[in-house]
């Protein structure tokens, strides 16, 4: 670990971390647009939503394997098939027109971000340490929001022109290229021990918990919203940008004060403050009548959002050696995807029985109640034992 880490290595490390976000949201708008384009297939308003969906079911079943390939054979080379990878499936939705082609290209956009989150967010923890590392990913937090902005803005412009124009975005980090391969370095690779392996899993199951559900509501926004602002507020695709873009800024606003944040709290008793803010908006989403009025919203989710996907990859890092990273952040990113796989599938019962501000309603009581037990037992019961 160095605190002394190039300009190239950040910028490197926070244009590969935009790509997590990129992955999922570049589509976003355009996915009532993309049901109406396939209106002959059955049951496409929601087969629609697996396009965003099936990367992360990829993801979820992959990224372990590539935390094994990343801790036996390094960091780099993976990384860099993942980001050929992420071009090709990616951008599948360009030059093809069957949908379930398209769903392979987005199992193979699932095959790459596996390898690229996983082998980034290990390279985050061999080249900082601790403290640094905190700092940051407030700044990659920050950077994810700035660019989740750009991407969601520019999927909904794009969107409007044709179903298909959104998905040349993942063309991007073609770009990238060139400066990874000039900055990055291959960190020395260390034995692995049994023993270690044994006694750290038990002390990673709450933060790998704590993934899976937390994905699995948060990702009900881009899932969901796009549906409620054009199918019932009838709202346009580039609106939904806005909304989902205003949230980003937020979070990047946010993200980019939680090395602050974390000088003051605990891991856990943040997650009081992501869930209370995640909650109230929500609340406010269930009961909007007009468009507009969903910028409200998003300034609550987007602070939940910039202190959780932060918050546990930086719990996980300060809970693993070198030696078990690859592994552990592969079970992570596992963990994540799980989450954000499940979310539509679990929640469509209650959209149809509902409906989507129903929903909303329904998970932000839950929220609350998460946000009320963390804090019972985060703040009070431990000054009670002090």
């Amino acid at each position: 670990m160095s605190r002394s880490v190039s300009t190239g290595v950040k910028v490197s490390l926070l244009l590969l971390a935009t790509m997590g976000i990129m992955s999922g949201i570049s589509i976003v708008a355009a996915l009532p647009i993309i049901s109406h384009h396939f209106e002959y297939i059955e049951h496409i308003t929601f087969l629609s939503k697996l396009l965003m969906t099936i990367p992360a079911l990829v993801i979820t079943l992959l990224a372990p394997f590539a935390g094994m390939i990343i801790d036996r054979y390094g960091r780099l080379k993976p990384l860099y098939t993942g980001v050929v990878l992420f071009v090709l499936g990616g951008s599948s939705g360009l030059y093809l027109d069957d949908f379930y082609a398209i769903l392979a290209g987005r199992a193979v956009l699932g095959v790459s971000v596996a390898l690229v989150m996983t082998s980034s967010l290990a390279l985050i923890g061999d080249y900082f340490d601790e403290k640094s590392r905190h700092r940051f990913m407030s700044t990659q937090g920050m950077a994810v929001g700035f660019g989740g902005i750009v991407f969601i803005i520019s999927g909904g412009y794009l969107a409007q022109w044709g179903w298909d124009y959104p998905f040349v975005i993942y063309a991007l980090p073609l770009f990238f290229l060139p400066l990874l391969i000039v900055s990055l370095k291959e960190p020395v690779r260390q034995h692995v021990h049994r023993d270690d392996a044994i006694e750290v899993l038990p002390k990673l199951l709450p933060v790998y918990l704590s993934a899976f559900f937390s994905m699995l509501f948060f990702y009900m926004l881009p899932t969901q919203m796009p549906f409620l602002v054009i199918d019932e507020l009838h709202g346009t695709p580039s609106s939904i940008g806005y909304f989902v873009g205003f949230a980003l800024l937020v979070n990047a606003l946010v993200s980019k004060q939680y090395h602050r944040l974390k000088a003051r709290f605990s891991f856990e008793q943040i997650f009081v403050f992501i869930y209370l803010f995640f909650g109230i908006g929500l609340f406010v989403m269930s009961q909007v009548t007009r468009p507009y009025q969903l910028f409200y919203a998003s300034a609550f989710m987007g602070v939940g959002f910039g202190l959780v996907m932060v918050n546990i990859n930086a719990w996980l890092l300060s809970l693993v050696s070198a030696q078990r990273r690859g592994r552990a952040v592969g079970m992570l990113t596992s963990s994540f995807f799980l989450g954000q796989f499940f979310s539509p599938i679990v929640f469509e019962p209650i959209v149809s029985y509902m409906g989507i501000q129903g929903l909303f309603l329904s998970i932000a009581i839950l929220a609350f109640i998460i946000a009320t037990v963390v804090f019972y037992k985060t703040f009070i019961l431990q000054r009670v034992k002090s």
